[in-house]
């Protein structure tokens, strides 16, 4: 009986531990350092979920980023600007989206 209950403690403890870690994000994945783990892409998946204005607007600037890049010209040197410009957006929009989830 002693070894039943001390297993299922055990398991109790580690199922609690894991659902803590399971909660946040890393600032290195809000950033786009480094790419999600799978339980941080599905609390980042239900946060878009919540949110769908904001993740529109992010795959909105995703898909200006690409359009810009693919550009032929420099357009006298603003390109360059205009990209730096739309990634800091997307950055911040990522930061407001998963903040409850990183901070």
């Amino acid at each position: 009986m002693k070894k039943v209950v001390f297993a299922l403690s055990i398991f109790l403890a580690s199922a609690s531990f894991s659902h803590l870690q399971a909660q946040f994000i890393s600032i290195d994945v809000v950033s786009g350092n480094r790419p999600p783990a799978p339980a941080e892409q599905n609390l980042m998946r239900m946060e878009e979920q919540r949110h769908p204005k904001i993740a529109d607007a992010m795959h909105a600037i995703e898909r200006s980023m690409h359009d810009l890049h693919e550009a032929p010209d420099d357009f006298g040197g603003h390109k360059g600007q205009a990209e730096a410009d739309l990634k800091a957006a997307y950055i911040s929009l990522r930061k407001a989206l998963y903040y409850k989830l990183w901070h």
